[in-house]
């Protein structure tokens, strides 16, 4: 008895060990991508006024090209990951929402130091859009490819732009950790939220004008948000307070643009005080 009960132990150590090495197969290993988030990331940052997650980039860049740092491992392992092994669709939208993110980080710490992801340092036309970015399972990726071909084209969940960030002030924060499948759409929830209720960046209501002001990604991607949202408001609606939803349910609210800062999310440019909000403000 005791023999056999010996050999199910050992039996069951085989299968546990089995399944988390499956799992960890199935999936790519965040843990290094994780551990920049925790190091270089630094929430509550005010840059032009405007409450970001800035980055750490002059200290990050050290990692560039030093064999086994985080950094280098997590562009190493993305380079050889098949992501047609990811098996649900959560699972994907997660992966390529990190990919992106990480592209970003990537474009700027490869071309460091610049004042924004639009220098011309980066790409001649201050359009870096195109411009190949990041290697994922031995194939090269621009930033377009993975957002509107990928991202939208594949899964077409709008909320995918509140998970990525194009490294800019006006854009929606980094979030600190990385997007797991299975609390994905909890994720998506928060930050959507979080850029919504941010007046600077987000959207303002003006109640004496009748006026909703948008962050520009409405209208850079107007196209899909018309297509697959019934429009930029009708779809911000379901985030927004109570007591908003009912002003613009009520009003025949006009739609505005916020002003959109591409200034960099760098550290350095940080400002305990703040500074003017449009002193700043590239618009492109």
């Amino acid at each position: 008895m005791r023999t056999a009960h010996g050999s199910l132990n050992v039996m069951c150590s085989f299968l546990v060990l089995f399944v988390s090495i499956t799992a960890q197969a199935a999936g790519l290993d965040d843990s290094h991508y994780e551990t920049l988030l925790k190091r270089y990331a630094k929430p509550g940052v005010s840059i032009d006024g405007v409450q970001v997650t800035a980055v750490d980039y002059a200290t990050l860049v050290k990692e560039k090209g030093k064999q086994g740092s985080d950094y280098e491992t997590l562009l190493k392992a993305l380079a050889s990951f098949n992501s047609e092994t990811l098996e649900s669709q959560e699972d994907k939208k997660a992966f390529w929402i990190n990919v992106y993110n990480v592209a970003a980080i990537k474009t700027i710490v490869d071309h460091y130091p610049v004042d924004s992801i639009r220098s011309k340092k980066i790409k001649w036309s201050g359009l870096p859009w195109d411009r190949k970015a990041i290697t994922v399972g031995g194939k090269e990726y621009s930033l377009g490819q993975i957002e509107n071909d990928i991202l939208l084209g594949m899964f077409k969940d709008l909320r995918i732009h509140f998970g990525i960030n194009c490294a800019s002030v006006s854009c929606v924060n980094l979030r600190q950790e990385p997007y797991r499948g299975a609390i994905l759409s909890k994720q998506l929830e928060e930050q959507a939220r979080e850029f919504l209720e941010d007046r600077q960046k987000g959207v303002r209501i003006d109640r004496k004008k009748k006026m909703a002001y948008l962050s520009q990604i409405f209208k850079f991607d107007k196209k899909d948000f018309d297509k697959l949202g019934g429009g930029a408001v009708h779809f911000v609606l379901p985030f927004l307070r109570s007591e908003e939803q009912e002003f613009i349910k009520k009003e025949k609210v006009a739609l505005g643009y916020l002003n959109y800062d591409w200034k960099l999310n760098d550290i350095k440019n940080a400002r305990r005080h703040g500074t003017t909000m449009n002193q700043h403000n590239h618009g492109g």
